[in-house]
């Protein structure tokens, strides 16, 4: 469109027309400012721009919002970039100023979802490094030399790894407490998964509580596949879980074993229950097999329903 030095419209195109939902008699010999008002701050921001134009400046102004009110009624903000340019008389005098303007609406939204994607992609990276550099540290301090501090460290390393994988996959929704379970047996149990039973509901858990849920029965399943009902034939593990009272309860009961005693000193698994301090753990070892009993406050989210954990 084109402006006089009163900043009257003189001229306009068909697709500033259609752009601006308006047609060229509600346009030419008016006030831009008359036909589009708006606040004094922006207008005396934009008259000052268009008066550098008229004083022979090219100028720009990125991504400036614009109301436009639809046929029905409603009203839309959109996005414009635009340039002006002066044009000169014969004289050499500024007589006129053209405008050109582009919708970038789309090109900055899908930029605003760029950043948000680069932005919580940092906080992931810096979190996931943060947590395996705790498994590095306490996986060392239960390690007797270094086979056996890289043979664990990898395991975790390959449950984060499918748990990650399972996250992406539920474009990080969360993940199904009785998925998360599953995910981490199939690798150990193989053809024993006919011997584990599983009751409860569908219960979905937040992104932090899938990790967490993750690498805790990583630990369990590893431990069972050493000591556990993996090592007998006999050997089965019966798992159910409820909310109750607004604690997340779970029960891992293995049986069938014989003599199974108590380990002599703490190991990984259970200095993961430090990372939640409230989470509550009640582990008996029967003759017959591992008795784990676990509770830990959740609360619902009322958008997504995915279940949270609360931390102390």
């Amino acid at each position: 469109m084109v402006l006089d030095l009163g900043l009257n419209y003189i001229d306009a195109n068909e697709a500033y027309c259609k752009a601006v939902q308006r047609t060229r008699e509600q346009l030419i010999g008016n006030n831009i400012f008359d036909v589009f008002p708006d606040t004094p701050e922006r207008v005396a921001t934009v008259r000052a721009v268009f008066e550098r134009t008229l004083a022979g400046e090219m100028t720009l102004l990125e991504a400036q919002p614009y109301k436009m009110e639809l046929p029905d009624g409603t009203i839309e903000q959109r996005l414009w970039q635009i340039a002006q340019f002066p044009i000169y008389c014969d004289e050499g005098h500024v007589q006129f100023m053209v405008q050109r303007a582009e919708d970038v609406t789309e090109r900055e939204r899908l930029r605003g979802e760029r950043d948000l994607v680069t932005a919580e992609l940092n906080h992931r990276v810096r979190n996931t490094l943060a947590v395996v550099q705790s498994v590095a540290e306490q996986t060392g301090l239960v390690s007797d030399d270094i086979e056996s501090f890289l043979k664990s460290f990898n395991g975790r390393l390959a449950a984060m790894s499918r748990n990650f994988a399972a996250l992406t996959d539920a474009h990080w929704g969360g993940l199904d407490f009785e998925t998360i379970i599953r995910t981490e047996l199939e690798p150990y149990a193989g053809p024993a998964v006919d011997r584990v039973s599983f009751d409860g509901p569908q219960l979905t858990l937040n992104v932090r509580g899938s990790k967490f849920t993750s690498m805790l029965v990583h630990e369990f399943v590893t431990n069972a596949s050493k000591y556990g009902f993996l090592t007998d034939p006999n050997g089965r593990l019966d798992l159910r879980w409820w909310v109750e009272d607004g604690n997340l309860q779970a029960e891992w009961f293995e049986s069938g074993l014989k003599n199974v005693k108590a380990p002599e000193k703490t190991g990984f698994g259970f200095q993961l229950f430090d990372l939640v301090g409230n989470i509550k753990i009640t582990p008996t070892f029967e003759p017959d097999g591992l008795k784990l009993r676990l509770s830990v406050p959740v609360t619902q989210s009322v958008e997504s329903g995915e279940l949270e954990i609360v931390e102390a």
